[in-house]
């Protein structure tokens, strides 16, 4: 009987010692610089079948860089929580690490509290000893004087800056009045006999360069409508054009040759035509007779408010 009272009190206390949890704390240096890394770790090693643990501080010596999760493991019949924290001091010093506070959890509530032990560290400046007589910057020097020192070369430079301007708009203005004047244009029908004249003299034909004799006709002619009728021709197509022409002239002579100029052109220009020897002849002709129109209307009519304002 008695053997079985010892049995059973040895049992008891086997059972009580495997259930119980040891915590611990260690640091990668006891002595260091301001701004060094540190590293932390706890651990927490128990035979309670636990779920978690939580482990906190309330030390606010140090500040906690990084801070990993608790990793868990099984190492036998014990399972241990070990926890790695980055901290680094900010201020010179001895310190201690207190201990921090770990709450066993099993089931949703905390069943055990722990308290690590305590880790002293000394945190030491980054100055050498032969800096440490370095002494501090001396007070700033108060300068007195005249604020005007620094003002008048501001206005000289500025009195400069607009002389040099006057100069160069005085230069330009010298300049454009010792241009000679360009000559008053033409009035529009002179204009246009005058172009078709120096043209037909380039002999742009009889060399091939058919395209670009109708491109220039073209543009002699569209420059004429726009003096002449007052619409811009010069950005209009062929269609555009006779349209605002029929508009505003209604003689048939003038349409008809207008029409003959402009479609043999756009042939020549985008279909690849080649006249005969005969084309070039009848729109010399055309022209010669829009001409004469033109100029017989003149001599009946007072000139146009357009063409005066153009001859002075």
């Amino acid at each position: 009987m008695k053997c079985l009272v010892i049995f059973l009190l040895f049992l008891f206390t086997a059972v009580f010692i495997f259930a119980d949890t040891q915590v611990s704390i260690s640091t990668s240096a006891s002595l260091a610089t301001i701004g060094d890394r540190i590293n932390l770790k706890i651990l927490v090693k128990t035979s309670n079948d636990l779920r978690e643990v939580r482990i906190s501080t309330d030390q606010k010596d140090f500040e906690v860089i990084e801070e990993k999760d608790v990793q868990k493991r099984k190492e036998k019949e014990y399972t241990v929580f070990e926890k790695n924290i980055t901290l680094t001091f900010f201020k010179i010093g001895d310190f201690d690490i207190e201990p921090f506070k770990i709450d066993l959890v099993k089931d949703g509530k905390v069943i055990e509290t722990k308290k690590t032990n305590s880790i002293p560290i000394t945190v030491k400046s980054v100055l050498k000893e032969e800096d440490k007589d370095i002494k501090p910057l001396k007070d700033l020097v108060d300068l007195k004087g005249n604020p005007f020192y620094v003002l008048k070369y501001v206005i000289i430079i500025l009195v400069i800056a607009l002389v040099v301007v006057l100069i160069v708009l005085w230069v330009k203005k010298r300049a454009r009045k010792g241009q000679i004047a360009e000559p008053s244009p033409l009035p529009p029908v002179e204009e246009l006999a005058s172009g078709i004249k120096k043209l037909w003299e380039q002999n742009l034909l009889e060399k091939g360069k058919v395209n670009l004799f109708f491109i220039r006709l073209t543009k002699i002619m569209k420059r004429f409508l726009y003096r002449k009728y007052d619409f811009n021709a010069e950005d209009s197509t062929t269609y555009e054009t006779l349209y605002y022409l029929k508009n505003k002239e209604q003689e048939a002579l003038i349409l008809d040759n207008m029409g003959y100029v402009f479609e043999i052109s756009d042939l020549a220009k985008f279909a690849k035509y080649i006249p005969e020897a005969n084309v070039p002849v009848d729109i010399r002709a055309g022209i010669d007779e829009m001409v004469a129109e033109y100029k017989k209307r003149e001599e009946t009519q007072p000139p146009k408010q357009n063409d005066a304002a153009l001859r002075e």
